[in-house]
């Protein structure tokens, strides 16, 4: 939903003006097919880069490296209302809103995201409904005010100690910002307002095994459905369906250690293809063997490395096979102080024109640590690459995150967050590099 030119004040009086009612908090629900772009609470700061189960990015969130203080879902403690919610607000700088420094410009921006979540419980059975929009005002890029809107079913139905099934479902309205995905490069010359587009998913999950028990396996799918309201010579080739069919077992061999074998196949569905143009319709499959150990005193983590292949339906974009790995990591050698290393090798759908797809590698290293009872920091280091098969392009870059939080009352959080970010890529037009600093208030009510 465009915010268009209205002024900030007119904005937030509206957008609070349905509020007044309003008490209680929300939480994020986890689910196989939660989603950065969809799931409830699902917001992420725009200082901090984020996965998401998306059609075009493989990242699981295995790999998060952990939310700052202000985007925990333990706010939901000691809350008993029917209608619990969360109020974000944010206001930054960013220096370069693009992504690209042949256009660059600088703006301050605004961030306003509502959160609500009606949750229902029948005996062991949870259910909810959850609703949340964003809105996002730049003072110096108004091309880029949006509202977008997130609506979330999810539930988490457990039959006896042995079975459990969880499902989740979403649609979305929401956009992508100049610069980003399919409008990256000289591209954001042309565009006075960004892609916009809805989503729709359904993910389930079933387990059987008691927790405690030598074996246990989880069967998942997932359905997502992505199509672009607007610009068609630039986005009608992005609309797709996805779906994600898998599993994973689990042998015990140590009270908190378990070795795993997971398999899984996802079906990218496009569902236009230029007369002539090769379809990017494929099939990715992943073989993983790995270890997972469970939260001790100090460790947990979960590796998995194996082998993924990645088949066209069109033959002249050829077959591939590469390894893949996911590591994710947390030592907390105090209570107070938790460090997590992450790591991936996957492939990515492609966000350029001419490139079948991208073998991607990430890496992060965060540090959190509570110095006093309300204060509170989160310092993050990360380095990504992307080599675009098909093509030339090669893109290298890293960021640097540093947050600051204050809690002077329990339903309440102030942060200061400070990111850096730089990419290089094998052609100008997609070089970047941008400051952001912001200043947050979490408001759970």
């Amino acid at each position: 939903m465009r915010a268009g030119h209205v002024p900030c004040a007119r904005l937030l009086a509206f957008l609070f003006g349905g509020l007044a009612f309003s008490h209680g908090g929300g939480a994020s629900a986890e689910s196989p097919s939660s989603s950065a772009a969809g799931g409830y609470g699902s917001y992420t700061s725009p200082l901090v880069s984020g996965g998401g189960d998306s059609p075009y990015l493989r990242t699981r969130p295995i790999l998060d490296t952990g939310d700052a203080p202000t985007e925990g879902a333990g706010w939901l403690e000691g809350f008993r209302l029917p209608l619990l919610t969360r109020i974000r607000l944010g206001e930054y700088y960013d220096d370069n809103v693009f992504y690209n420094n042949l256009n660059r410009r600088s703006s301050f921006v605004t961030i306003v995201n509502p959160q609500f979540l009606v949750p229902m419980r029948f005996g062991k059975q949870n259910l909810g409904l959850a609703y949340s929009f964003r809105g996002s005002i730049y003072e110096n890029a108004s091309q880029n005010n949006y509202v977008d809107n997130y609506l979330n079913a999810f539930s988490d139905l457990e039959f006896n100690h042995r079975a459990r099934l969880m499902l989740n479902g979403s649609l979305v309205f929401a956009h992508d910002p100049i610069g980003t995905m399919f409008s990256q490069g000289n591209v954001v010359n042309l565009l006075n307002e960004p892609n916009e587009w809805h989503e729709g998913t359904f993910g389930a999950q079933f387990r059987y095994g008691a927790d405690k028990a030598k074996g246990r396996i989880d069967l998942y799918f997932n359905f997502v459905s992505r199509t672009y309201d607007n610009h068609p010579l630039l986005t009608k080739l992005r609309d797709v369906n996805g779906y994600t069919l898998g599993g994973t077992f689990y042998y015990r061999v140590m009270p908190k250690t378990s070795l795993l074998v997971q398999m899984d196949q996802i079906f990218s569905d496009y569902q236009y293809t230029p007369p002539g143009a090769p379809s990017l319709d494929s099939l990715q499959g992943r073989y993983l063997a790995g270890v997972l150990w469970e939260p001790t005193a100090k460790t947990a983590g979960s590796l998995r490395a194996g082998y993924l292949t990645k088949d066209f339906s069109n033959s002249s974009l050829g077959s591939f096979g590469l390894p893949t790995y996911e590591a994710a990591v947390s030592w907390a050698p105090q209570t107070y102080s938790t460090f997590r290393l992450a790591a991936s090798k996957t492939a990515n759908e492609s966000v350029y024109l001419g490139a079948s797809f991208s073998d991607s590698q990430y890496y992060a290293l965060s540090w959190n640590h509570s110095w006093l009872e309300r204060f509170s920091s989160r310092l993050e280091v990360n380095a990504r690459e992307d080599k675009y098969q098909n093509s030339d392009i090669n893109n290298r870059g890293y960021g640097i995150f540093a947050g600051f939080y204050y809690k002077p009352q329990h339903w309440l959080t102030t942060g200061l967050n400070y990111f850096y970010n730089q990419r290089h890529s094998t052609q100008d037009q997609y070089d970047y590099d941008r400051n952001m600093i912001e200043l947050s208030l979490q408001m759970n009510m």
